[in-house]
């Protein structure tokens, strides 16, 4: 009974984190839509996530962790760093330099079905049938919220935005590999990654960009993306996804664009209709359904 109720609390609390990293990471695509006005969009991002993962390594050395930890892992680490932050956040803001940002939230939101797949081959985690049906609302949800926005197949930036999702979909498949077995540290899970993939992604943007020219404005939006939106987020993110499904994380994350939303509202002066609350009110009830349930068939 014990271990039970345990295992219930651990789930409901990494449900709550992820949900506070949602919240956090729905003033992304405002912040980075002023901040790629004042910086290019890869320095921004390389900036961002390499400066985020330097202030956590001290963190990272008084907890002592074990060499053999991070050399066991230390592949896999890097492959994580590369795939969110140097293809998938590198794309991100490139996209955003000619994609709305709500566009960007909608094609963010068919991360799911990809991460639903990658889950079932190689996790072997399954979905219960509440939980297919919270994945039903969701996706109703996402398509009233947008409707009736079209799909720009061919306009610049779509195509690096879904490498983007690709990208994203199979970090968050490997980190809940990694996270899962309970090997692996969540300061390691989210430091080495950030200093990988932020350091790669620095490199890049002097070839591509230049050095970086940095206003009093930039760094106030570099601070809040370092602090809030990187490192707080990503020690969050880490800690959950040890407890809860990638089809469930990413459940929670859908629920970024309807706080981007939210925000867009208060500080953009953006307006939200009767459909677009009815549609955020679909996502909820949809993303309670899929979290309602600890564990999958798997466990």
């Amino acid at each position: 009974m014990r271990n039970t109720l345990s295992k219930l609390d651990s789930h409901y609390k990494a449900t709550l984190q992820i949900l506070i990293t949602a919240i956090l990471w729905g003033t992304t695509f405002v912040v980075v839509r002023i901040g790629v006005d004042e910086i290019g969009p890869l320095s921004l991002a390389g900036i961002r996530f390499f400066t985020a993962g330097l202030l956590l390594l001290p963190f990272l050395m008084l907890k002592k962790i074990p060499n053999e930890e991070i050399k066991r892992n230390i592949l896999l680490l890097a492959l994580v760093g590369i795939l969110s932050y140097a293809i998938g956040n590198g794309s991100l803001n490139y996209a955003l330099q000619f994609l709305p940002a709500t566009l960007v939230s909608f094609l963010m939101s068919f991360i799911t079905p990809i991460i639903l797949i990658f889950s079932i081959i190689w996790l072997k985690e399954f979905p219960t049938p509440v939980q297919t049906a919270g994945l039903v609302f969701v996706f109703f949800g996402i398509i009233l919220y947008f409707y009736p926005q079209q799909i720009p197949f061919h306009a610049k930036g779509f195509g690096i935005l879904m490498l983007g999702l690709l990208g994203f979909a199979l970090q968050t498949t490997l980190g809940r590999f990694l996270a899962r077995g309970k090997n692996i540290q969540t300061i390691t899970l989210t430091t080495i990654p950030l200093i990988i993939g932020g350091g790669i992604l620095l490199i890049v943007s002097f070839f591509v960009e230049g050095f970086p020219v940095i206003s009093q404005k930039t760094v106030l939006i570099l601070g809040w993306l370092i602090f809030f939106n990187t490192i707080i987020g990503q020690l969050l993110y880490s800690s959950a996804i040890a407890e809860i499904t990638a089809i469930q994380i990413n459940l929670v994350l859908n629920l970024s664009p309807f706080f981007t939303a939210i925000f867009a509202w208060f500080l953009l002066g953006e307006q939200l209709g009767i459909t677009q609350v009815a549609a955020m009110g679909t996502v909820f009830i949809g993303t309670y359904l899929v979290q309602r349930k600890p564990g999958n068939s798997s466990n």
